[in-house]
């Protein structure tokens, strides 16, 4: 540990006020992206095709939580989450990982959240204001009604997170809350209403024109940007009063609650509308699905897809913050980063997923443009944090583990890396099977991943005027687990 990082470390830490279900709320953000990205599957692919996709990816986030709740016994003081686990099983070995991985992390998350403040905008437009068709450009992009919605909730988001967890906490019970009222009504309610049909379900795998595996990887590469996102959980470890036991049941909960979500929910609105009218209404279907169990709720179902994705953007720029503060707590990038503000919070990080934002807004306009540049970012830290456990195991296997997983684990550990690079690469490549990026965007994601490294050596011979090293030996205290997170073990 650097003495920049020791100087950094002194300065005022997170409060430790969090229980699991704090971190089971803001996992009830995934669920809420559900709503964003299946029916995009289900109108290209077919019902049963997504839901099989949906699930498979699901089980996969859920076995990689699992992993991941070893790693967050194991650095329960480790503010960033799995990026940061991925640095700590790396770093003896390649020191340029940790920064690769926190920035494709942070990345993947920050640039969601124009996605959803256009969401947001374009549903209040449709239900309350159908009326405001007026744009304006700004030379590069050409924006509306809606883009406007997205800078207010944008700057909403990131006010609710500066003052305090509290704060952003007690939106995000509320819009969970909300949120919680569609999934369960989508799950449950249309087998029991006499409107919902097998028949509108169906296997349509060759409607891509590529080969079936193809459009299964492909398909199965966008929806990783969100289901995978229960792990989001771990970025807040150092906060939960109990490290261990808070952390164990969080990551786990949170991962057999998306695996249900994701098979009931599209299966229950898959059976009441067609394939042609998902396809032309992808986000909005919903709304028509809803009226159909509850006539004349279309109005109560827009509000609740507000709700999730404003917890989806409360808890990014929660997360995205702590990524950051986190990475350069550890060295990983610019000291300036690593501050609190007064209220305990990483307001510097959160402006800057702020200001990233609010150029993608303004001068991009449509902001889905960069969705593979981030999926690319994440993917990759995935992979590394995955293969970091390996390593763990390898390299310090006396190290305390307050949470230890089975032998077996290693491999599984393995098998799930393996299937996330081959997601990763086919994906990246069959971006014309879902629609969404290309050369550019993939440009946009190495110029990210290159970026994080620049400021690494920046941080290491500028800032701390050290030697640049490749790799960072393990010391004795690497195979011990801080006080704190040992007096959560006691509560297991």
């Amino acid at each position: 540990m650097t003495a920049a990082h020791d100087e950094l470390a002194g300065m005022p830490a997170y409060e430790k006020n969090l229980r699991w279900w704090d971190g089971f709320t803001i996992s009830l953000s995934i669920p809420a992206a559900l709503f964003i990205v299946i029916g995009y599957a289900m109108g290209a692919i077919g019902a049963w095709t997504a839901i099989a996709i949906a699930v498979l990816v699901a089980v996969i986030a859920c076995l990689q939580n699992f992993i991941y709740s070893e790693m967050a016994g194991m650095f329960g003081d480790k503010v960033g989450g799995i990026s940061m686990y991925a640095n700590e099983g790396w770093r003896s070995r390649c020191t340029i990982v940790g920064p690769i991985a926190t920035f494709g992390y942070w990345f993947s998350w920050s640039s969601s959240l124009a996605i959803y403040g256009l969401q947001i905008g374009t549903l209040v437009q449709a239900e309350w204001f159908p009326n405001q068709t007026w744009t304006f450009s700004t030379g590069l992009a050409t924006l509306g009604f809606p883009h406007m919605v997205a800078l207010g909730v944008l700057l909403l988001g990131w006010l609710l997170n500066i003052l305090g967890m509290r704060p952003a906490m007690g939106i995000m019970y509320v819009t969970g809350v909300i949120i919680l009222i569609p999934i369960l009504v989508f799950a449950i309610v249309p087998f029991f209403s006499g409107q919902w049909h097998a028949s509108n379900l169906h296997w349509d795998l060759a409607a891509s024109g590529h080969p079936g595996w193809q459009t299964i990887i492909a398909w199965m590469f966008v929806m990783a940007w969100s289901v995978y996102g229960i792990e989001a959980v771990a970025a807040f470890v150092p906060e939960f009063k109990y490290t261990v036991s808070d952390s164990r049941r969080a990551l786990r909960l949170a991962g057999l609650f998306v695996l249900a979500v994701y098979f009931l929910v599209p299966l229950g609105v898959g059976g009441l509308t067609n394939q042609p009218d998902v396809a032309a209404n992808p986000v909005t279907f919903y709304l028509q699905a809803f009226d159909t169990i509850i006539p004349g709720s279309d109005w109560f179902m827009t509000v609740c897809l507000i709700a999730g994705l404003m917890l989806m953007m409360v808890m990014t720029t929660a997360t995205g913050g702590r990524v950051l503060h986190g990475s350069a707590l550890d060295g990983l990038t610019i000291r300036q980063l690593g501050v609190l503000n007064r209220f305990g919070m990483p307001g510097r990080a959160m402006s800057l997923d702020l200001l990233v934002n609010v150029v993608l807004i303004v001068f991009v306009g449509e902001a889905m443009a960069v969705i593979v540049a981030g999926i690319m970012g994440y993917l990759i830290c995935h992979i590394l944090s995955l293969t970091g456990f390996i390593n763990l195991r390898r390299d310090r296997p006396d190290a305390p583990r307050p949470i230890k997983l089975g032998r077996q684990w290693i491999y599984i550990a393995g098998l799930l890396a393996a299937i996330d690079a081959i997601v990763l690469v086919v994906g990246v490549l069959s971006s014309e099977i879902t629609g969404y990026g290309g050369p550019k965007e993939i440009i946009i994601g190495v110029g990210v991943l290159s970026l994080s490294v620049i400021l690494y050596f920046y941080r290491q011979v500028v800032q701390e005027k050290k030697t640049f090293q490749w790799r960072i030996p393990a010391t004795a205290s690497d195979s011990t687990v801080s006080p704190v997170v040992m007096e959560g073990a006691d509560n297991v």
